[in-house]
């Protein structure tokens, strides 16, 4: 999905709004680390026109969000990083359930990117060793193939 400069802005904006650049600590990243349009596209790529259109929305909703929700003639670029923290989380306590989850459907963006960066799991610890899960051979089940063309179904 090719976004307008404008909303690209917005989106990246949004996007780091729930992970302020920092002290590079955990998952805070470091200035440039984070490619958010990226995994933004990837979503898109990989969504049915409904859904893009929801990812779009969302966009407006939150970059729109100063004019609607605060009377400010203003958008979320204007905004210091502190304030569009505050405003996201204002969205996503919303009374609007639409307004609640389309500010989530950012932060899930947002949540991809960080952990899409490797430096950012290393710090963070996510990827820290854990012993790998055990399977328990009565746990395997033989399953039988049906032919669904013998009923008349598709292949």
């Amino acid at each position: 999905m090719r976004l307008l400069n404008l909303e690209r802005r917005l989106l990246e904006a949004t996007l780091a709004g729930f992970a302020p650049e920092g002290a590079a600590t955990g998952l805070s990243p470091l200035p440039g680390e984070i490619d958010w349009g990226a995994t933004f596209h990837g979503m898109a790529d990989a969504s049915n026109g409904q859904a893009r259109l929801g990812m779009r929305a969302a966009i407006w909703l939150a970059g729109l969000a100063p004019v609607w929700l605060e009377r400010r003639p203003r958008t979320l670029l204007s905004l210091s990083a502190e304030e569009r923290v505050a405003l996201l989380e204002r969205l996503l306590s919303h009374r609007s359930f639409a307004v609640r989850e389309l500010t989530l459907l950012l932060k899930l963006q947002a949540a991809f990117a960080l952990l899409g960066s490797a430096t950012a799991r290393a710090r963070s610890g996510y990827d820290r060793d854990r012993p790998a899960p055990v399977e328990h051979p009565d746990s395997r089940q033989r399953l039988t193939l049906v032919d669904s063309s013998a009923r008349g179904g598709r292949s």
